[in-house]
């Protein structure tokens, strides 16, 4: 395809049909050859970069190209003869969002506007490599900033909520008991099915697996008894309990996305393999942060509870009711989600999860 074509419609906006274009277009002129990383790239300047997202916004927001390339040590705002593309003309802005990129021109035509990652792109990820295009060419480009294992914001925000829940639960939170004096007693009992639901490695946590931004979780009371060697009684019932106070959340299954319901239709999937028919679906569950807001809720909550008598182990949806109203009792106790037949095409629209078999079958046998 000819070079220039990709402008025949205006302005371009750089998409992988149009990057892939430009590289083949390096490749076949020898082009690519003009763009030689410089030998004394100031990677000091980057090692107070911890986070995915920190790498992004820097890399992005600072005019990179000519610290990196040798033939990009370009002037902000000066016209060039393009190295790209033979006959464009070139130079480097900030464009409305404050993201530095390389524009070229075509005389009389279009332009188009590249950010530090799309060079990367085009410059160093061949089509055939695997996983996602920008995927590649951020670590390709933290590779060259002298970059390892940066970490996920949200990741780390959910791991550092987790590990503050535990603090208070076991005890590291002295106001915890100075100024939730109900809760504080209340939950001793529920311990340790709390320090189960809060339990989790930064390495193991996935946005896919979240909901309103927030990281959820499959569980079943099945896992807990065997966890924590209580009856299954026991664990569904202290799991509502916790679900009525707010330290836990059930995800109500029409709330799903798409990908979750995918992976939530194989875990059924594999159980029928197993034998067994139909059923509902797993209950996924999320954890809030206990702030200030989530505990003075749990604690109108208790003494509620208390006011009303000891209920002990017998929670039940109509008592939930009757004290503090159906919507609540709706969030305690999930609306029927039954499956009569494992419809994994149904609930696999648009999703491209792939669920470890291992990771499977730790759901082989989920009573409710």
């Amino acid at each position: 395809m000819n070079i220039y074509s990709i402008f025949s419609g205006g302005n371009v906006k750089p998409q992988t049909h149009e990057k892939r274009i430009i590289r083949q277009y390096l490749i076949q002129t020898g082009r690519i050859h003009r763009f030689q990383l410089k030998k004394n790239i100031n990677k000091e300047s980057f090692q107070n970069i911890k986070t995915i997202q920190e790498f992004d916004r820097y890399v992005q927001t600072r005019k990179l190209f000519g610290e990196i390339f040798i033939n990009l040590d370009m002037e902000e705002q000066v016209w060039y003869h393009c190295e790209l593309i033979f006959g464009n003309d070139a130079w480097i802005s900030k464009d409305e969002s404050g993201i530095y990129r390389y524009f070229s021109k075509i005389h009389f035509g279009g332009t188009i506007g590249l950010n530090i990652f799309d060079v990367i792109e085009i410059l160093y990820c061949d089509e055939k490599e695997n996983g996602d295009a920008f995927q590649n060419a951020r670590n390709r480009l933290a590779k060259i900033a002298g970059l390892e294992d940066l970490r996920d914001e949200w990741r780390v925000q959910q791991f550092e909520k987790y590990q503050n829940n535990l603090m208070y639960i076991r005890g590291g939170r002295a106001e915890l008991e100075q100024e939730y004096p109900e809760v504080f007693q209340f939950i001793q009992r529920y311990r340790p099915i709390l320090e189960y639901m809060n339990s989790h490695k930064e390495e193991g946590l996935f946005r896919v697996f979240s909901y309103q931004g927030e990281h959820i979780f499959f569980a079943s009371t099945y896992r807990l008894k065997e966890k924590l060697g209580i009856s299954q009684s026991t664990a569904s019932r202290s799991v509502n309990m916790l679900t009525l106070i707010g330290m836990i959340e059930k995800i109500p299954h029409d709330k799903l996305p798409v990908q979750l319901l995918g992976i939530s239709s194989r875990i059924l999937e594999h159980r029928a393999s197993k034998g067994y028919k139909g059923g509902k679906r797993i209950t996924l569950y999320g954890v809030p942060e206990y702030n200030k807001e989530t505990l003075e809720s749990a604690e109108e909550v208790v003494k509620k509870l208390q006011d009303a008598g000891s209920w002990g182990s017998l929670i039940t949806k109509e008592k939930v009711i009757k004290f503090f109203g159906e919507a609540k009792a709706k969030e305690v106790f999930l609306a029927d989600y039954v499956i009569k037949e494992v419809d994994i095409a149904a609930s696999e629209d648009e999703s491209d999860m792939q669920i470890d078999k291992e990771w499977a079958n730790g759901y082989d046998y989920i009573p409710f």
